[in-house]
């Protein structure tokens, strides 16, 4: 998409609309299936090709997305105004808007070997606690980063990793040279 603002537009509308409907969690499913389809999808390239005529588009869409009328509605405009490889933004943004409404947030935790059930558990209850919001994580395995995490909420970072504290202690002796 031409931007991000494009897309929050989009979502913001889909939202509006999932808001008075009741919708919200139809509205999450549906425009994670839109998106698979219009920017990640075999069909992807056929889509967003503005030489194939956009009511050719729009039959494809009939056929393949078996979405909510108006979520329908939504992927045909995408198409039709040449945004369709926007659509996994568009889905992005209405998730962190219905997340957001419903007191919810993402993280993504970073850590170099795999966490067992109760350590990511016992991470969400600790930033849940600490954020006033339920929190759900999503684990990201990177031996890079030697040992220790790194948390990503929102636009705050955690850098808890080995990875870093070496490379300030280095940074720290090389200064006292």
């Amino acid at each position: 998409m031409a931007s991000d603002e494009a897309a929050r537009r989009y979502a913001q509308a889909a939202f509006a609309i999932a808001l008075d409907d009741g919708t919200i969690d139809q509205w999450r499913r549906d425009l994670q299936d839109i998106a698979s389809v219009l920017a990640e999808s075999e069909l992807a390239y056929a889509l967003a090709d503005e030489r194939n005529p956009v009511e050719s588009r729009h039959k494809i869409l009939d056929r393949v997305l078996d979405v909510s009328p108006k979520a329908l509605n939504l992927a045909k405009l995408l198409v039709a105004k040449g945004r369709s490889r926007g659509a996994r933004f568009v889905a992005m943004s209405f998730q962190r808007m219905a997340d957001e409404h419903e007191g919810r947030i993402q993280a993504e935790v970073t850590s170099a070997i795999d966490l067992a059930p109760e350590q990511v558990a016992a991470i969400e209850k600790r930033l849940s606690d600490s954020l006033g919001m339920k929190v759900t994580v999503n684990l990201i395995v990177a031996p890079a980063i030697m040992g220790g995490l790194i948390i990503r909420v929102g636009d705050q970072l955690i850098d808890g990793s080995i990875r870093t504290r070496l490379r300030r202690l280095e940074q720290r002796l090389a200064g006292a040279a």
